[in-house]
């Protein structure tokens, strides 16, 4: 995961006088290709593309014009035509006074929010919500900025007293399916990507299965247990694939196995396959990185027979929204009695690293492959031991990042 100090965006002359964000001079978004010769037990992602997306703000902090950034979660394509059709317009034609913040002046995500979704029926959460989601992102690393800080010390002095973690728990996701696997299984393949997370300081690593034969994946299995570090831990991730009867055949083959969780043994939705399968399997469940508001986490709490103490809810940050809706989902578990460290947010990308160390959560979901369009962490941020210690890249820190960066930077050029 290498970063490197590139130049911030938009520079401005440094005899610029200093101001808070009082106005959006513009939003910018561009579809990006994430096209990784990779697949899922549902989904290859050689055709897969995300949004980038730059709010230019009239701020001007430390010699710099304000630029918010958002970048999408992988894994649901680019909301280009949504952005451009309905949310942006509706944002550009609001009254500044109106996402303004009285008490600092700064632009305030929390009250563009409402604007955004005027004229939105309840319900059809999907597609819509992630449009939503990484504008909210672009508006919160602008936020951040603009009061010279990181992200995740706005969002705690906001919503968590100020509380905020000098490390978060931190995983690897990966173990995709690659074209090697087709004919020899891939297995020696996969267990050196497990020792490249070891080296890197990761002790949770996550891999796919469902997309191959059980006794293959079982193979894998075994050959990624067999490369972690002592005491590292292995989840397993079947993407929604199976129906009732085969999540039960897989369940019963992995209760054998000292498994962090399974996650997404069904359609995110069928909440009576998920009850009925923590009925029977012993270990971690983990679900719901594909519902997308708080109506959804409270049917998922209501009547997917999830156990508090050892399931695990994903909720996307970004996927969901944004911010203001994920506070929405967070009050909706904790009234249903369970703890924050449940928590652990389906994304990849270090915006979710924000929330989750600002609100307190579980853990953080990082993709540590080098080939990945979020792949590593801002300047000063490092993984040991498991744990991921942040610094103080001014607001969301996408700036240092090569990947991510490499995608923002035509916005602003």
């Amino acid at each position: 995961m290498r970063s490197r100090a590139r130049p911030r965006a938009a520079a401005v002359p440094t005899d610029w006088r200093e101001t808070t964000a009082l106005r959006i001079l513009d939003i910018r978004e561009r579809t990006v290709a994430v096209g990784a010769s990779t697949w899922n037990a549902a989904i290859g992602f050689e055709e897969m593309t995300a949004t980038a997306l730059a709010v230019v703000t009239d701020a001007v902090v430390g010699g710099r014009r304000v630029v918010g950034f958002g970048l999408d979660s992988i894994g649901r394509y680019a909301h280009g035509g949504l952005l451009r059709e309905r949310f942006i317009p509706r944002l550009l034609r609001a009254d500044p006074a109106e996402l303004r913040d009285p008490e600092t002046g700064l632009i305030d995500p929390m009250r563009a929010w409402p604007i955004v979704m005027r004229g939105e029926k309840p319900g059809g959460h999907g597609e819509r919500s992630a449009a939503v989601g990484v504008l909210d992102a672009a508006l919160w690393d602008a936020a951040a900025k603009a009061s010279d800080q990181p992200l995740y010390r706005l969002l705690a002095e906001r919503f968590n007293d100020g509380a905020v973690a000098a490390a978060i728990p931190v995983y690897a996701a990966g173990g995709h399916y690659r074209a090697r696997d087709r004919a020899q299984g891939g297995i020696e393949a996969l267990a050196d990507e497990v020792r490249r997370y070891r080296a890197l300081g990761y002790r949770t690593i996550k891999i796919k299965i469902g997309g191959a034969p059980r006794d293959r994946d079982r193979a894998r299995i075994e050959a990624a247990l067999a490369a972690l570090p002592a005491g590292g831990r292995l989840a397993v991730d079947a993407n929604a694939v199976f129906d009732l009867g085969t999540a039960r055949l897989w369940a019963e083959m992995l209760r054998g196995y000292p498994l962090a969780w399974f996650e997404e043994p069904g359609d995110p939705l069928d909440f009576a396959l998920t009850a009925a399968l923590a009925e029977s399997y012993p270990g971690a469940l983990a679900t719901g990185e594909n519902l997308f508001s708080a109506a959804d986490a409270r049917n998922l709490l209501r009547y997917g027979g999830l156990r508090p103490d050892r399931d695990l809810l994903q909720f996307d940050v970004s996927l969901s929204y944004g911010i203001a809706e994920y506070l929405r989902i967070l009050a909706a578990v904790e009234a249903a009695g369970w703890p924050r460290d449940r928590l652990v947010p389906h994304a990849g990308h270090v915006f979710a690293a924000h929330v989750v160390a600002a609100l307190g959560l579980g853990a953080h979901e990082t993709a540590p492959d080098p080939g990945s369009l979020l792949a590593g962490f801002p300047a000063g941020w490092t993984v040991a031991d498991g744990m991921l210690a942040l610094g103080e890249s001014r607001g969301v820190g996408f700036e240092t990042m090569d990947g991510a960066y490499d995608a923002l930077s035509p916005l602003v050029r």
